[in-house]
C-alpha cells in the first residue's frame, strides 16, 4: 500500500520500495480565477489527470485543494486546482501559499469577475508575480468576442503586479490552444531557479488521515527545508514529537522530500485525530508557537474599510485560518493603500515562519483587506512605546532578504553564537548555516572562535583595541590602584561579557588577569611617602574609634589633616580596598569589618534560633544603634547575614567570609 496524497486512488506500492522519486527543485503552479471558468478540466487537458473529487464533481464546482502534475525531463511540476467560489477563499489561500508560478483563467465568455479580482490581490500579497494568464472557452464566443476578451484581460493585468505574464487563449473542452498554453508554461518553469532552499522543515498541513497498517498520515506542501526517513519532527501547537516513517512525493516512495514537493508523510508517535489542517509539522525547537505575530502589513488600495487599532480581523496564513486583532506600533488606523509594520494578535498560539505571506479578511471572511510578510513571531506583546524593540524588528525584517543577511544580523545581536543556536534563530538547517558561516569566515565577515562559536569578523580585533584603550584610561585616571574591576574595564571598553572571554584570550601575557579584577602586564603602582604616611593616619584613626568610626567629614579633625588630603588618602584607600563604605558618609577599615564579622559569627553558633540587634550590640562593643543599624544591614547586603524579622542568622556565605574576610569572598 502506498500513502495517498489525496483522495484519488494511486498505484499500489509499498512504503519500503523507496527512492524512485526525483529530488530535482518542484515547480508549484496554482490556478486562479472565478468559479466555473474552467480551471478544473484546463489542468486536466495538461496533465492528464483529475485534480478534482467525485462530491466535486456531482456538485459542479471545486471545493478544497485538489492536485496533478507532469514532468519535463527530470523536473516535475505539480499543479495546485484551487477553489473559487467565495466560500471558500480559505482553501484558495491555503492552497496557493507557496506556489511558484500562478494559471490564472479567465473564461472568454464572462470576462474579469469579482473572484477574478480577489485571487489576483491574493496573488500580490502573497508575492507571486509570474505566471501564465488563460483566457480559456474561446469555443463559447465568435472572433469578436474572442478578441474582445483578450484586450479586457490584457488590460486588467496591465493595472496589477501580474502585468509581465503572457496571455494564451485556449479551450479545455475542444484541446485548441493547450500545446501552446503548454509551451508557455514550460516558458515560464525555466524562469524559476533550480536552487535548494535552506530553511529549517516547515509543512503546513493539508490532510491528515490514518491508513491501516500505517497509523498516521499527513500530507502538504513543505515551505521550507527537507526531511529524510527516520527524522525527528514536532507537531505545533501542540509540540508533540514525531518520527517519520515513510515519504512519498507525488505518490512515489522517497527517502527524502523538500520545500515545494506535494508530500505525504508517514509519521509515528501520534495519532492522526490530534492532527489537522492549519497544524504545522517542523524540526524541533525552530518554530516555537506564539500568538503575538510581527507583520508587515499592507491594505489594499481599495479595501472599503480601514483596520483601527486592535481592530477584528481574520489571519490567513498557509493552512492555518485564525481569528486576531491588529495592533499599530504608531497612529490609531490603517488606511488603504498603507502598510506597517504591525502586531497581529491571534486568539490561540500558532506557528509561522519569518518571511512567509499572510493575507488579512475581514472578521466576518466576506472581503480580503490586505496581506504581507510575517516578519517574527515575538514571545509577548510587543507594546507602542518599546522602540528598541520596533528598531530591531525593522532590522529583521531587511534581513530576511537572504540566509547570508540573516546570519550577519543574528550574529551581530547575538555574538558569540554557537551554530545550532544560530541555526534555530534564524530558521535555518544546521547544514546551510554551517556551510553559509564557513563561507562569510573566509571572506573574513565572521570569525569562529576556539571553541566554535561565531561572531561578525574583526570582533576580537576590536575588542583587543577597545580593551587597551580602556585600560590605559583607567590606570592613568587611578594611577594608585594597583589592579581594575573586570567589570568596570568591560564597561568602558563597551563590549559584552562573552566578548570579554575571547579578548582577554587574544590579549595573553599582555595583560594579568586576577580573579575579577584586571591590569596591565607593564602596570606597577608607585605610592609616594606622603600619601602612605596621610592614608595610614587616617587608618588608625578609624581603627582607634573601633566600631564606631568618625563619619567621612569628621576625618580630617580626628587624623588631625587637611581635608583635601583626606580625600585624596580616602580614594586611594578605596581603591585599594582597604576600607568600605558601609552607609551614607561612614566608612570602615576592611579589617574592622571582618573582626565584626567574626565576632556576629560566634554569637550566631551561640544562638541557633537567631541572634538580635542587642545581642550584636554587646558583641561589638556597645555601640550606640548610629553605627549597630548601618553596619547590620551591611552585612545583610553582602550577604553574610540574613534578616528574619528583628532577627538574623548567619549565612553559609556569611560562615565561608568568617574564615577567608569580606574580600576573599
Amino acid at each position: 500500500m502506498n500513502l495517498p496524497t489525496d483522495s484519488e486512488p494511486t498505484p499500489e506500492r509499498t512504503p519500503t520500495e523507496r527512492g524512485s522519486a526525483a529530488l530535482t527543485t518542484p515547480i508549484t503552479i496554482g490556478t486562479a480565477g472565478h468559479i466555473d471558468h474552467g480551471k478544473t478540466l484546463l489542468v486536466e487537458q495538461l496533465t492528464g489527470m483529475r485534480a478534482d473529487r467525485p462530491y466535486e464533481r456531482e456538485r459542479g464546482m471545486t471545493i478544497d485543494i485538489g492536485y496533478a502534475e507532469f514532468r519535463d525531463g527530470d523536473r516535475r511540476i505539480g499543479f495546485v486546482d484551487l477553489p473559487g467560489h467565495e466560500r471558500f477563499i480559505r482553501n484558495m489561500v491555503a492552497g496557493a501559499s507557496g506556489i511558484d508560478l500562478a494559471l490564472l483563467v479567465v473564461a472568454a465568455d464572462d470576462g474579469v469577475m469579482p473572484q477574478t479580482r480577489e485571487h489576483v490581490e491574493i496573488l500580490e500579497l502573497l508575492g507571486v508575480r509570474r505566471g501564465v494568464a488563460v483566457l480559456n472557452k474561446i469555443d463559447a464566443v465568435d472572433d469578436e468576442m474572442r478578441e474582445l476578451a483578450f484586450e479586457e484581460l490584457r488590460e486588467y493585468l496591465a493595472e496589477t503586479t501580474l502585468h509581465d505574464m503572457p496571455v494564451v487563449a485556449c479551450s479545455a473542452m475542444t484541446g485548441e490552444g493547450i500545446d501552446a498554453l503548454r509551451t508557455a508554461i514550460l516558458d515560464a518553469v525555466a524562469t524559476v531557479a533550480d536552487t535548494e532552499d535552506p530553511g529549517a522543515f516547515f509543512m503546513a498541513i493539508q490532510r491528515t488521515f490514518a491508513a491501516a497498517g500505517f497509523g498516521c498520515i499527513a500530507t502538504g506542501v513543505p515551505a521550507a527545508g527537507q526531511v529524510s526517513t527516520g527524522d525527528e519532527l514536532e507537531l505545533l501547537t501542540s509540540r508533540q514529537k514525531a518520527r517519520v516513517r515513510a515519504i512519498q512525493i507525488y505518490h512515489e516512495p522517497a527517502e527524502q522530500a523538500r520545500a515545494g514537493h506535494r508530500t505525504a508523510l508517514n509519521i509515528a508517535g501520534i495519532a492522526h485525530t490530534d492532527t489537522g489542517r492549519g497544524m504545522v509539522l517542523a524540526e524541533p525547537g525552530v518554530y516555537p508557537p506564539s500568538r503575538h505575530i510581527v507583520a508587515r502589513l499592507r491594505l489594499l488600495g481599495h479595501a472599503r474599510r480601514s483596520i483601527k487599532h486592535a481592530g477584528a480581523v481574520r489571519f490567513l496564513s498557509g493552512t492555518l485560518e485564525e481569528m486576531a486583532s491588529v495592533f499599530l506600533f504608531e497612529g490609531d488606523t490603517l488606511k488603504p493603500g498603507e502598510d506597517a509594520l504591525v502586531e497581529i494578535r491571534l486568539r490561540d498560539p500558532a506557528a509561522v515562519r519569518d518571511g512567509a505571506p499572510f493575507i488579512v479578511r475581514t472578521d466576518n471572511a466576506k472581503e480580503t483587506l490586505g496581506g504581507g510578510t510575517i516578519v517574527r513571531a515575538h514571545e509577548g506583546p510587543v507594546g507602542r512605546k518599546n522602540r528598541d524593540v520596533h528598531k530591531r524588528l525593522h532590522e529583521w525584517e531587511q534581513a530576511l532578504a537572504t540566509p547570508e543577511d540573516r546570519i550577519a544580523a543574528m550574529t551581530r545581536w547575538e555574538a558569540p553564537i554557537a551554530i545550532p543556536a544560530l541555526a534555530r534563530a534564524c530558521q535555518l538547517s544546521r547544514t546551510a548555516t554551517t556551510a553559509l558561516v564557513d563561507r562569510a569566515c573566509a571572506q573574513g565577515a565572521l570569525e569562529r572562535l576556539p571553541g566554535g562559536d561565531i561572531m561578525p569578523g574583526g570582533t576580537v580585533e576590536r575588542g583587543v583595541t577597545a580593551v587597551t584603550a580602556a585600560l590605559a584610561a583607567l590606570h592613568k585616571e587611578r594611577p594608585l590602584l594597583e589592579a581594575l574591576p573586570l567589570a568596570e574595564v568591560r564597561d568602558r571598553a563597551g563590549i559584552s561579557e562573552a566578548i570579554l572571554g575571547a579578548t582577554l584570550a587574544a590579549l595573553g601575557d599582555r595583560v594579568a588577569v586576577e580573579g575579577r579584577t584586571i591590569r596591565a602586564a607593564n602596570h606597577s603602582v608607585h605610592v609616594d611617602p606622603e600619601l602612605e604616611r596621610i592614608s595610614n593616619a587616617i587608618l588608625n584613626a578609624m581603627l582607634e574609634a573601633g566600631y564606631a568610626p568618625p563619619p567621612e567629614n569628621k576625618l580630617p579633625d580626628a587624623a588631625g589633616l587637611e581635608r583635601a588630603e583626606v580625600q585624596r588618602a580616602l580614594t586611594f584607600l578605596r581603591d585599594q580596598g582597604a576600607v568600605r563604605l558601609v552607609a551614607n558618609g561612614l566608612l570602615y577599615p576592611l579589617t574592622r569589618l571582618d573582626e565584626g564579622l567574626r565576632a556576629l559569627s560566634r554569637v550566631a553558633a551561640a544562638r541557633p534560633a537567631g541572634f538580635e540587634p542587642v545581642d550584636a550590640k554587646a558583641a561589638l562593643g556597645g555601640i550606640s544603634r548610629k553605627w549597630l543599624i548601618p553596619l547590620l544591614e551591611y552585612y545583610d547586603r553582602v550577604g553574610a547575614t540574613a534578616r528574619d524579622g528583628n532577627a538574623r542568622r548567619m549565612t553559609r556565605k556569611g560562615e565561608g567570609m568568617a574564615e577567608t574576610g569580606i574580600a576573599g569572598a
